[in-house]
């Protein structure tokens, strides 16, 4: 759905603050449909913020499985962390490290996005 032209904010309805709809370009679209996850998967987000990729990933693994959302920037995790909770995903975990870090931290994902 593409929109013109709104009297109202478009991020201000309720129906986007009761997590109906997430706005977000095609080019973040386009990257999670590529990765193609499936229900049941770990899947790990390297640049989560702000949510977009994330929350599409979620919603093709039907709030199945894990996935971790990582972001370099703490402060950037806020507006995930509030997406993820205004669309009501419950398997993803949020942390902030380096990318070039991360196989110390944990391992073992079927799929990476970068």
């Amino acid at each position: 759905l593409k929109i013109y032209e709104s009297t109202v904010p478009i991020g201000a309805t309720p129906e986007y603050l009761a997590g109906h709809y997430m706005l977000q370009s095609a080019a973040s679209m386009c990257p999670v449909m590529a990765l193609d996850p499936q229900e049941g998967e770990k899947v790990l987000d390297m640049s989560a913020a702000p949510g977009g990729k994330t929350t599409y990933i979620a919603q093709l693994m039907k709030n199945t499985g894990v996935i971790i959302a990582n972001d370099l920037k703490v402060e950037r995790q806020k507006a995930t962390v509030s997406n993820l909770h205004r669309l009501g995903v419950k398997n993803t975990i949020t942390c902030c490290n380096d990318g070039k870090a991360f196989p110390k931290v944990m391992g073992n994902f079927d799929r990476i996005l970068l």
